[in-house]
């Protein structure tokens, strides 16, 4: 006798497999905090995944306590913003925390618009009539609209407007959560480190590294390593790598470290470690090109051939994926490198190739070389 099936009802759903680079890999209980969010938290046009907004709405929605502040370092156009301020709203203490902070949310942006971003806006359909050089804040100020009143903008640069204190009272204020994409140079992480670490709250505070899962820039893991012993690595999102203050840093140690920084070869150790936080061979490789790029300053073009023979054979499937435009600009740039050797201006080629951004892109490039 035939059997009469109903699709729907007897086979269990297809398997979903996040593309390559865009898994989600989170420690519990943090693993939770990828439910769904709502449209006005998703629609805001950014280079973020769907993870990585996910997780941004759902800890502010239901991770945040309003012990301290929400700091969203480097919103561009207001997308990160937009999920922490309603997933804020949304957050059943919301009350307590409005008792605590009047706007909860710190958002930094330098907000000048540059050629790279002309052609991201045209993509989106935003920003008609903006040249280089104009402010892009009006298009934040619109993409954030509906929480307004839990934001304080500052657009400007980071290291004029990033410090956060009560200046009547003379307090520096805690940080419970601290996302940071506005890294892209040293100067910056150093500022950065400098004023937020130490207001991070132990056993609470979150870091969100959302350059970390890359090799466009290594002192981002240098910086963030050194101090490993003093967080717990929660786990990745896209791009994005995700630490959980567990002991306090101090600002004389951070003030000591980058007053006294590791000599390339500590700065070869610290990025090796980076690599290894992932699981996933494809974010490895990626990363595989920050060591490269510190194994060239520390033992020379050799080594560097060496090590991206290494890179080669190692993850050798990962680079026949050819369809993998990240995966294969990363391999172009540390042949690249290797090619022609180390100094600022191979570097900062090879960070063209890498990134794909062939003329200018959104990079500090004012305040320090790459590394």
């Amino acid at each position: 006798m035939a059997l009469d099936l109903d699709k729907s009802r007897d086979l269990p759903p297809p398997l979903e497999r996040a593309k390559p680079l865009h898994q989600a890999r989170l420690a519990a209980p943090f693993d939770a905090y990828l439910k769904p969010i709502p449209e006005v938290a998703s629609s805001v046009p950014s280079m973020m995944s769907d993870g990585e907004r996910r997780f941004l709405f759902n800890i502010a929605k239901d991770y945040y306590s309003g012990a301290g502040l929400i700091v969203d370092a480097g919103t561009f156009l207001g997308a990160s913003t937009a999920c922490f301020g309603n997933g804020v709203s949304a957050n059943p203490h919301l009350a307590e925390i409005r008792a605590n902070w009047q706007k909860p949310i710190v958002s930094l942006e330098l907000g000048i618009t540059n050629q790279q971003m002309l052609l991201s806006f045209k993509r989106h359909g935003i920003g008609e009539g903006l040249v280089a050089g104009d402010s892009f804040g009006p298009l934040i100020e619109g993409h954030i609209k509906n929480v307004r009143d839990l934001i304080d903008l500052r657009l400007g640069d980071i290291l004029e407007t990033g410090r956060i204190e009560d200046q009547a009272k003379g307090k520096k204020l805690p940080v419970e959560i601290l996302f940071l994409d506005v890294l892209k140079a040293p100067a910056i992480s150093e500022f950065a480190f400098l004023e937020y670490l130490p207001r991070l709250i132990p056993r609470r505070s979150l870091v969100i590294q959302q350059d970390y899962l890359s090799g466009d820039l290594p002192f981002i893991h240098i910086h963030q390593e050194f101090f490993a012993s003093k967080f717990e690595y929660v786990g990745e999102i896209s791009s994005s790598a995700i630490f959980r203050l567990m002991h306090r840093i101090t600002r004389d140690e951070v003030a000591a470290f980058f007053a006294n920084p590791p000599d390339p070869e500590a700065e070869l150790m610290l990025v090796s470690r980076a690599v290894q936080r992932s699981v996933d061979p494809y974010r490895r490789l990626i990363m595989s090109f920050a060591k490269l790029r510190v194994i060239l300053k520390a033992r020379g073009l050799e080594a560097a051939k060496q090590y991206l023979s290494f890179i080669e054979s190692e993850y050798g499937d990962q680079i026949a994926q050819q369809q993998l435009r990240r995966v294969q600009n990363v391999v172009r740039a540390s042949r690249y490198l290797c090619e022609v050797g180390g100094g600022n201006a191979n570097e900062r080629e090879a960070v063209k190739i890498s990134t794909g951004h062939r003329g200018a892109d959104h990079r500090r490039t004012d305040v320090a070389s790459a590394i």
